[in-house]
């Protein structure tokens, strides 16, 4: 709900003042591949580029521009994000270093550690921003798993309309 409640909050001013703008939300490569596991956040990074097209067609005759990051791994240390948990939520919780969450964890901090620097990723915003460009890819290695996705979507679209 975090996108959400950013374009509720800054979408009203950005209109407000008329001079236009440009909204980045964050979603993944996820939200173009379910293929890639974990289902249920593929899903809510789905309803994040949906979000980000449909307000891309609603907003740019307002001189308000969309786009949506898609990334793979970026060094953002996000693996570590329960460093930032405010005591009163209670304690880190600890991983049985033996479970699937811990080997998850420590995969995703491997390839995180070997992903993009956030300054390079912060470039490429920078410059979809000022080419009006909607998708942002930051991984091109990452092109096979769509193109397959939207081969089987073609060949569905063909085979009901033969």
């Amino acid at each position: 709900m975090g996108v959400v409640h950013g374009i509720k909050s800054f979408l009203p001013h950005i209109r407000r003042h008329g001079e236009g703008g440009h909204i980045v939300n964050t979603a993944s490569m996820a939200g173009m591949n379910a293929g890639l596991g974990l289902s249920p956040y593929s899903a809510t990074k789905f309803a994040v580029v949906s979000m980000s097209e449909g307000l891309a067609a609603q907003l740019k005759p307002l001189g308000i521009g969309v786009s949506v990051l898609c990334p793979s791994y970026v060094r953002t240390r996000i693996a570590d994000s329960g460093r930032n948990r405010p005591g009163h939520y209670g304690p880190r919780r600890q991983f049985d270093p033996a479970s699937i969450e811990a080997a998850i964890v420590a995969e995703i901090a491997r390839r995180l550690d070997a992903g993009l620097d956030p300054a390079a990723v912060a470039a490429l915003v920078l410059a979809a921003i000022r080419e009006e460009r909607l998708y942002i890819f930051t991984h091109p290695g990452m092109r096979a798993e769509v193109e397959d996705r939207f081969a089987a979507i073609l060949a569905a679209m063909d085979a009901v309309s033969e």
